[in-house]
């Protein structure tokens, strides 16, 4: 029987605030090194108040495969801007894994829990892009960046998507959290892009499919986000604006604003979300009770990244112009 074929994957993975897990994710994934399995790390720390990256330069100056830097990216100033520096961290991993001699890139969030022999399932069968299935309890957990051949983006509730078939592997446009790329993708020039809908990790796969490199999803494969760790990234609501187009509604826009302030305590897992959300019912309820017949619209932004703070902004709308 032949011998299977040697590898080398470049493992890229970012940090903020990540102390708690920094171990786990060392050990498990030194662990996939294998006789035909050779690793590299390519670390990105940056913003922690933690000790993430005394820890992250303890690992770098035990193993000789580890290459880390230091990217501090705060402050963020919108959403927009977030997903921007999200992407040019993601290339500062991707430019330091292919500094290596890699035949793959692993792109691996660092809080997620995998099996031990995760490489040696993903590089058991040829393929360009591949990702194993991932779950949040019963729950698909990366709705974002799973998407089937249609573009539609995965649901958290099983089904979970009208192409998703158990124990296959199956063709989609785009996947995410951890993904196994040919390194041949990135040197052909493709690599993270700034913009939400259509960059990052979806863009990685549409920008690598426009050159002829196929993404699948592996379900035969399963990895975990732990729930006590997705709860740590969610944003609570840290401010509260008014924006005001009518003076008439200036008191009751402020009395709604104190209100949501004092008995609302809705926690959301992204910033990229509509005011008009269920999540946000309470408020819509205290902006009728407060504003009652006149319209009005809840919006959010994002508030400190660093903090995990959302704002809500509450507005009445427009009278609509008169023309002449």
């Amino acid at each position: 029987m032949s011998s299977p074929i040697r590898r080398k994957v470049a493992v890229c993975a970012l940090f903020r605030n990540s102390a708690a897990y920094i171990d786990y994710f060392r050990a498990v994934m030194t662990a996939q090194a294998r006789d035909h399995i050779e690793l590299a790390f390519s670390l990105v720390e940056g913003d922690s108040t933690d000790d993430s990256h005394a820890r992250l330069q303890a690992w770098a100056a035990a193993d000789s495969r580890v290459t880390l830097s230091k990217v501090d990216v705060e402050p963020v100033a919108d959403f927009a801007d977030r997903v921007r520096k999200w992407a040019m961290l993601g290339n500062v991993a991707v430019e330091q894994a292919l500094a290596t001699d890699c035949t793959h890139v692993l792109w691996c969030e660092s809080d997620l829990v995998l099996p031990f022999d995760l490489l040696d399932q993903l590089l058991a069968e040829p393929a360009d892009i591949v990702a194993p299935a991932i779950f949040l309890g019963t729950l698909f957990y990366d709705t974002w960046g799973f998407r089937g051949l249609d573009g539609a983006r995965f649901n958290n509730e099983a089904p979970y998507h009208r192409e998703f078939r158990h124990h296959a592997r199956v063709p989609l446009s785009s996947v995410g959290s951890c993904v196994l790329f040919r390194r041949e993708l990135f040197d052909q020039g493709v690599r993270f892009r700034g913009s939400y809908d259509d960059g990052l990790l979806v863009g990685v796969c549409r920008d690598a499919a426009a050159l002829g490199f196929q993404t699948y999803m592996d379900s035969r494969i399963a990895i975990v986000h732990p729930t006590s760790l997705w709860k740590r990234q969610q944003y609570t609501l840290g401010a509260v604006d008014v924006q005001c187009f009518r003076p008439e509604n200036n008191d009751l826009l402020a009395r709604a604003a104190q209100r949501v302030v004092s008995d609302v305590r809705i926690t959301i897992g992204s910033v990229d979300m509509s005011g008009d959300h269920p999540v946000f019912a309470p408020v819509h309820d205290i902006m009728r009770a407060h504003l009652a017949d006149t319209p009005f619209a809840v919006r959010l932004r994002l508030a400190s990244e660093r903090d995990k703070q959302y704002a809500l902004i509450l507005s009445d709308i427009p009278a609509p112009r008169v023309l002449p």
